[in-house]
């Protein structure tokens, strides 16, 4: 009996708590039930191993690197600086896990088993199989859920889950007839973090012009705008930009100090260029475990949901309108800058710092739906405005979330879940669940 216990206590306290064997045993599962052959078994178990620990290793990095920084900017101002990048806001909420973290990997299961239900027996086809992002929202969706209503494992899992799962159908199945009109017809759907402002941008730019006479791919852009279609690149100059603003905010002195020998302004550099240095470590990893994590689930997905249309990454349609999806970016860009101002000027408690990932992976997919729909024109109003809100929006959630430097920032998690954590305070305070204070 004690060898039982034994057992038991290694397999729930050392492997299923931790999050890089949790997954890397799901997806041998999902195998094995495909009746795969044990070599591919195996190596998919070992890339989604390595995988995870590649990605907490780049997020650890990340968190350590900008964590002094945003200490610095608090002591300075009195305010809290938030970056909002979802490859900084994950590492907050798993951060904010705690020994919890192994949570994710049960909310990414039963949100995909939410998701694969609704599409069975429902009208709603959209199934969500974006590997990494699913990790990611199922990161703060958890971390949500357990800081605002401080119960166990189970009730915390349940909920996150299925919240989690009725957002995935819900979006990407609202996305599967404006996708078809951009892609023409090409049979996807998306599966993003803007899956809401997508849809209205779909819905209503057809009020602000004609979508073929208005179109923006018969503008011709400057050839400057290439260099920002590579992401690192993009990543590393736009990064290098915040940080140098916030860097001559602190002062030249406190820099110095914190460069600890090494010049200020080539600090500067070399931390705005670590962030995309950082995010690339993150996405080797995520790639290694996710495509095998949804190559796991794919196989019987597809032989149980016939009708089912899968929703994938966002760049998948930025082929069909690269000048929208340029011109998005950097309408985003404009909304957010305005938007970050505000806060400053208003003397904001929570002050929002601009990440790639909102501006160009939000930026560019809604430019392209409202491209499709309205032309030029509402790509500038509808991208613009889904800067603004990205940045009003968190800074209204942040003080619910528990997480301290970091948060999703995308359209959906500025909207839609700041939404749903009001309702789950609202719950929690009405069962007498031990619901924090705003702002603690």
């Amino acid at each position: 009996m004690q060898f039982l216990l034994d057992v038991w206590n290694v397999i729930f306290n050392q492997v299923i708590t931790k999050p890089q064997l949790l997954l890397a045993i799901i997806v041998a599962i999902g195998y094995t039930l495909l009746k795969r052959p044990f070599v591919t078994v195996l190596s998919g178990a070992i890339k989604t191993l390595v995988g995870v620990m590649i990605l907490q290793v780049g997020a650890g990095q990340l968190t350590a690197t900008f964590r002094p920084i945003l200490v610095g900017l608090s002591e300075r101002f009195g305010i809290t600086g938030t970056i909002i990048d979802p490859y900084v806001g994950f590492p907050a909420a798993l951060d904010a896990l705690g020994d919890n973290q192994a949570w994710v990997g049960y909310v990414i299961l039963i949100a995909l088993g939410v998701n694969i239900l609704l599409v069975a027996f429902t009208k709603l086809k959209g199934l969500f199989l974006t590997g990494h992002i699913m990790f990611q929202q199922s990161c703060i969706a958890t971390a949500l859920v357990a800081y605002n209503l401080g119960l166990p494992m189970l009730p915390t899992i349940l909920i996150a889950g299925g919240l989690v799962g009725i957002y995935w159908t819900l979006g990407s199945s609202a996305l599967i007839g404006p996708t078809n009109k951009v892609t023409n017809n090409a049979g996807f759907t998306l599966g993003h973090q803007q899956m809401l402002m997508d849809w209205i941008a779909s819905k209503f730019s057809h009020k602000f012009g004609d979508p073929e006479e208005d179109d923006c791919e018969n503008l011709e852009l400057p050839g400057w705008l290439s260099v920002l279609q590579d992401n690192i690149v993009a990543m590393a100059i736009i990064m290098f930009f915040f940080i140098l603003v916030i860097m001559l905010a602190l002062g030249i002195p406190k820099v110095t100090e914190m460069a600890a020998g090494t010049n200020w302004f080539l600090y500067t550099i070399l931390t705005g260029v670590s962030f995309a240095v950082y995010v690339t470590i993150i996405l080797t990893g995520v790639r290694l475990f996710v495509a095998e994590l949804a190559n796991s689930f794919k196989g019987v997905s597809e032989k149980l949901l016939k009708n089912a249309v899968v929703g994938v990454d966002c760049p998948a349609i930025f082929a069909f309108s690269p000048n929208a999806w340029m011109l998005g970016f950097l309408f985003t860009t404009l909304g957010e800058l305005i938007a970050i101002a505000v806060l400053i000027l208003i003397k904001s408690p929570v002050v929002i710092l601009a990440g790639f990932v909102p501006l160009f992976f939000d930026g560019g997919p809604v430019g392209v739906y409202a491209n499709k729909h309205g032309g030029f024109k509402a790509v500038a109003f509808f991208c613009t405005l889904t800067g603004l809100v990205q940045v009003f929006g968190s800074a209204l959630v942040i003080p619910m979330s528990g997480m301290t430097g970091g948060w999703m920032g995308n359209f959906d998690w500025a909207t839609v879940w700041p939404a749903i954590t009001v309702v789950l305070r609202f719950v929690g305070n009405l069962f007498g669940l031990p619901v924090p204070p705003y702002g603690v």
